[in-house]
């Protein structure tokens, strides 16, 4: 660490309660994932929505954790109110493929996600449903 630069604290996010279902939004800007039932105990659906980026992406690891479980076998990420999307983003995303759980991204994908995927050549890493750019 540089003594003349400022320490910057770690992003950080906060667990709200919506409709009855937990929520996970950004300190900074307005990333939010929603837990949305999704019919099946084995299944956990995720709604993202707002701009992520390296300040925002913390919301996004927490849910994924949060629902990371031994029942939980395939998780949704639904990314049709996504805005924006970065590196951070395409990070958090790609990073679901380690996971034991089974991703599957769920659109139609929004400009910005469609664009980060294509820009990045990594569209085909990813399971899709309801892509209507694809």
């Amino acid at each position: 660490m540089t003594p003349d630069r400022p320490q910057r604290d770690v992003p950080r996010a906060r667990l709200h309660l919506i409709d009855g279902a937990p929520a996970w939004h950004s300190d900074e800007g307005d990333a939010l994932v929603r837990y949305a039932p999704a019919g099946c105990p084995a299944t956990a659906a995720l709604v993202l929505s707002g701009e992520f980026d390296a300040d925002t992406t913390p919301c996004l690891r927490e849910a994924l954790d949060a629902v990371r479980t031994p029942q939980i076998e395939l998780v949704l990420l639904d990314v049709a109110a996504v805005r924006f999307g970065d590196s951070a983003l395409l990070h958090e995303l790609t990073d679901t493929r380690s996971r034991p759980e089974r991703h599957i991204l769920i659109g139609p994908l929004p400009g910005p996600v469609a664009r980060l995927l294509d820009i990045t050549g990594s569209r085909h890493a990813f399971e899709i449903s309801f892509d209507d750019a694809a």
